[in-house]
């Protein structure tokens, strides 16, 4: 009889915490900021300020961020992909500096157009219409946002 009692009270205890883990992965919060970093012979580099908040009393585990940078669902660069795992504790936040490498100044100009890339080059004001997307795993779970932002030179 006292094994089932402790058996019945394991399961619950585990099927609680899985649960909470399962809802604290759905509750993180991400920010992200991207600006130009360089502009070079072989495209542009841009600079991707991630920020993961964590507002759960529970620890989460989570996959190094991967980073994409689209315009009209085109891909204009991205970052790279990192096979490492980070903590970030209840309560908290992680911030991350991710460089992006873009394609070439071809494929820059076949998905931004001449007039765009022409005023990348001379350091002429712009405002670009991205969207951003971040993908990792939290608690083994995929977690994906995507967001529209502006980006200006």
């Amino acid at each position: 009889m006292f094994k089932w009692i402790a058996g019945g009270l394991a399961t619950f205890f585990s099927i609680r915490y899985l649960s909470r883990l399962q809802k604290a992965s759905t509750n993180i919060t991400s920010r992200i900021r991207v600006r130009i970093h360089k502009v070079n012979l072989t495209g542009i580099e841009l600079k991707a300020m991630v920020q993961l908040q964590n507002p759960n009393p529970v620890a989460l585990r989570l996959q190094h961020p991967f980073v994409k940078i689209l315009h009209n669902n085109k891909l204009l660069g991205s970052s790279t992909v990192e096979n490492t795992v980070i903590e970030i504790s209840e309560n908290s936040q992680k911030d991350f500096d991710l460089n992006i490498k873009s394609a070439g100044w071809l494929t820059l100009i076949q998905i931004l157009g001449t007039r765009v890339v022409s005023d990348i080059r001379n350091g002429n004001p712009i405002a670009l219409d991205i969207q951003t997307q971040i993908i990792t795993r939290v608690n083994g779970l995929p977690y994906e946002q995507t967001e529209n932002i502006i980006l200006q030179l």
